[in-house]
């Protein structure tokens, strides 16, 4: 099955007639607002006279949507004023690559919305689009890359600790951290178990180092299945491990067991899980969304009954394992690189329908003005002389 996330991963055709010319590769067409357009053209941009044009997808729709009445419907939009002027001068950037590495948590956001920055510059610009290229090394280890200097933005599924900043500042690379969206940490077990619900003390006496750590689910609670426990979860380079060692209460991840199949890379803990009765995993919610064809996704309790994870209780905070994410630009590249800066402002600004479309949470108004701030801390950094 194809998924949403593997349609936007591809390739996107540019489709958009430019102040009266045609962007170079794209096919011709006429288009004005209120037009349909389809899923590959969504955030491509055209300029009409004095105007501009975006295709957007039509609000009440989703690309997620089960009611056929609500399957995502898209068409160009006028976009007017400031903001217009705006995002076609970041769409406008050309001819430049941006590098982008870190969790694998946020690399499906990331990619979303690169490839709507893509999809956006190539309307413009032709093949002269900006190409962005996202990679997975965890988020500690995209840290590593980015205070090295190999990376212009550091996808990152917690705050950058102490030690890798200072690791950035000695090698004279300051940053920007950006809340960009939330997520929860699902637990997710193989679909022929019966378990539908685990307290977070359970959670803890399965996943907590001891010399009696339980090796059967009957184990932690006498009514489950005395079924073997196979244990899958994230690289130890990964902010989500980092994330699960905490909020998963054993205490920080030094106290996670370590008889866990482990990868940074989620869909290795889908196969597993998929492939083992007994087994369980975590990761990022929007994998156990994309992904519930072939895992199934416990409730938590933390005391006050059985919590499912959904947008309303990771924003709300009523699910136990909820997390802010982050990208952390260099602020040499934003100086430096006009596409970077041109990114991150289009990421910010559209990045409510961004986050909607990757299946993840959308930011809290106290966290948009969070980063609202970050963006102010960006645009007041010294310009670089020529």
């Amino acid at each position: 099955m194809t998924t949403i996330r593997q349609k936007l991963a591809r390739g996107v055709v540019a489709t958009a007639v430019v102040a009266g010319t045609l962007a170079v590769g794209a096919p011709v067409f006429a288009a004005k607002a209120g037009d349909k357009c389809e899923l590959k053209q969504v955030y491509s941009m055209a300029k009409v006279g004095t105007g501009y044009i975006r295709c957007e997808i039509v609000p009440g729709t989703s690309l997620h949507a089960s009611d056929p009445k609500k399957k995502a419907q898209f068409k160009w939009k006028a976009l007017t004023g400031k903001a217009a002027d705006q995002q076609w001068q970041m769409a406008s950037a050309k001819g430049a690559n941006i590098r982008i590495d870190g969790s694998s948590t946020v690399a499906p956001l990331a990619t979303v919305a690169a490839k709507y920055f893509e999809s956006a510059t190539k309307s413009i610009s032709g093949k002269k689009g900006v190409k962005v290229a996202v990679g997975i090394s965890g988020t500690g280890g995209g840290f590593e890359k980015f205070c090295r200097g190999e990376t212009d933005i550091s996808n990152a599924s917690r705050a950058i600790k102490s030690s890798e900043a200072a690791i950035c500042q000695k090698n004279g690379i300051s940053f920007t951290e950006i809340p960009i969206a939330n997520d929860g940490l699902a637990l997710v077990v193989n679909k022929n178990n019966p378990v539908s619900c685990m307290t977070m003390a359970e959670v803890k006496k399965m996943w907590a180092a001891s010399s009696s750590a339980p090796t059967k689910w009957s184990d932690i609670n006498s009514s489950w299945p005395s079924t073997p426990l196979k244990l899958f979860g994230a690289g130890t380079d990964s902010g989500t491990f980092d994330a699960f060692g905490d909020l998963s209460t054993v205490g920080g991840k030094d106290k996670l067991r370590k008889d866990v199949s482990t990868s940074e890379d989620d869909n290795v803990t889908v196969r597993g899980v998929n492939g083992d009765t007994g087994g369980v995993g975590y990761f990022g919610l929007s994998y156990a969304i994309e992904n519930a064809d072939k895992v199934k996704t416990l409730k938590l309790d933390k005391g006050a009954g059985c919590v499912e994870p959904t947008v309303a209780t990771v924003q709300g905070g009523t699910y136990p394992m909820s997390r802010p994410l982050f990208i952390y630009p260099k602020n040499d590249s934003l100086l430096s690189n006009p596409a970077v800066g041109a990114f991150v402002n289009f990421f910010a600004s559209n990045v409510k329908q961004i986050s909607e479309d990757a299946v993840f949470v959308p930011l809290t108004d106290s966290q948009i003005k969070a980063m609202s701030g970050a963006l102010l801390r960006i645009a007041a950094l010294p310009k670089k002389k020529p």
